[in-house]
């Protein structure tokens, strides 16, 4: 996907993705944390713990996208782009992240339906907690449209690069 420069301030997609991601992170360590100790000093559990990391990892996994994606941290294949020339550089990033936005586009879409589908059958997690399998879902539709929306970005701007 195109490279972009750090050192512009994040915008608003940026932030969003960059601190609820945080947030995630944050809990994943505090519940694991609190965990260890619950088991090392009362010799007790959350017995919920493992959930609800899992749910987390999923938010920084998902969330974080958009931010990976502004800022030029996937990987790309250098061998076939330094070949090209400026202009076969600019074509073959339009066409990359054309792909990749219809991919999002369409996983999406499927996420928002798997998402309706838990909510009208009102799954739950067969857990202790039995939640409700729509709210960790939401994380994944969240997360494909903040990077939908970072990835409409990026072919704009290799629009805008082409004709230059």
């Amino acid at each position: 996907m195109s490279t972009h420069s750090d050192d512009r301030p994040f915008d608003f997609v940026e932030r969003l993705s960059l601190w609820s991601s945080a947030i995630c992170l944050v809990g994943m360590g505090g519940l694991m944390l609190l965990e260890v100790i619950l088991r090392g000093v009362f010799n007790s559990t959350t017995e919920n713990s493992d959930e609800l990391v899992g749910y987390m990892l999923v938010g920084v996994s998902f969330l974080s996208l958009a931010l990976c994606q502004s800022r030029g941290a996937f990987h790309r294949v250098e061998m076939v782009q330094m070949r090209l020339s400026p202009r076969g550089k600019a074509v073959s990033q339009l066409i990359f992240d054309l792909l990749a936005f219809g991919y999002i586009a369409l996983t999406d879409w499927y996420f928002v339906h798997f998402v309706v589908s838990s909510y009208t059958r009102e799954a739950l997690a067969p857990t202790m907690l039995a939640t409700p399998l729509w709210i960790p879902e939401s994380v994944m539709v969240i997360g494909a449209t903040l990077l939908l929306v970072s990835l409409g970005r990026t072919v704009i701007r290799d629009v805008q690069e082409l004709r230059a």
